[in-house]
């Protein structure tokens, strides 16, 4: 590799949400079909803003938003301390496995500890198409640990 391509090399930058970023988080929340508006997400990301046990990060490639990881603090009766729960993780299709999820974990992994978390965890589905997204979780160190029971109230 030559000295030239190392230095225009996409910079990646994991930062912390902003309001400029709404809609390019509509974009990629609706690239993995969850149902959002501009609106209703801006006052989801306004509401999160406020609470301190909360926290949204970007991945901005080369000025670009290409992923995004919403984390949040979770009291548990099994647990003394806080834990840190993953809500959302999504990086746009075009930009995945070039470890930029791996770098927004990492982040969060940060946060949570800032938080004083000693676990981070995520919930996801069981369908066959969610099978790549599990194996990344388990490649960057997760481990399966149950079931999610769900009801319709």
């Amino acid at each position: 590799m030559s000295m030239e391509s190392v230095m225009s090399a996409p910079a990646l930058l994991i930062r912390t949400f902003e309001n400029k970023d709404l809609e390019s988080v509509t974009s990629l929340m609706r690239e993995l079909n969850y149902p959002t508006t501009l609106n209703v997400l801006r006052e989801q990301m306004e509401s999160m803003a406020c609470n301190p046990g909360c926290c949204n990060m970007i991945a901005e490639l080369d000025g670009k938003v290409v992923g995004m990881i919403m984390l949040r603090q979770v009291k548990s009766y099994t647990k003394i301390d806080s834990i840190t729960q993953i809500t959302s993780l999504i990086v746009t299709s075009t930009c995945r496995s070039q470890g930029i999820g791996k770098r927004l974990v990492r982040g969060g992994e940060n946060w949570g500890k800032q938080q004083g978390s000693n676990l981070l965890f995520l919930t996801s589905g069981n369908r066959e198409g969610l099978a790549p997204a599990h194996a990344f979780f388990e490649h960057i160190g997760f481990e399966k640990a149950g079931y999610q029971f769900t009801k319709q109230l």
